[in-house]
């Protein structure tokens, strides 16, 4: 296995990058990084933010709601 580290673009879907010459042809694996992009913590704050659950009594509430549905549908409760 050799592993590599390079910078490449994403236009439309598409990501280009150069690598060295030297490197075979073939299959292989992509790990992308985008640091301008929010991460999917950041994703699920904003989605409960709008959807209400802006304060952690609010947050505490839908866990323990959560809980109770698990909690039932094992029949613990």
């Amino acid at each position: 296995m050799r592993i590599i580290q390079t910078k490449g673009i994403v236009n439309n879907g598409k990501v280009t990058a150069t690598i060295p010459t030297d490197f075979s042809n073939g299959e292989v694996d992509l790990v992308i990084l985008a640091e301008n992009e929010p991460d999917e913590l950041e994703f699920m704050r904003q989605i409960a933010r709008e959807k209400g659950y802006d304060s952690k009594e609010k947050i505490l509430d839908l866990i323990k709601q959560v809980k109770r549905e698990m909690l039932t549908e094992k029949g613990l409760i």
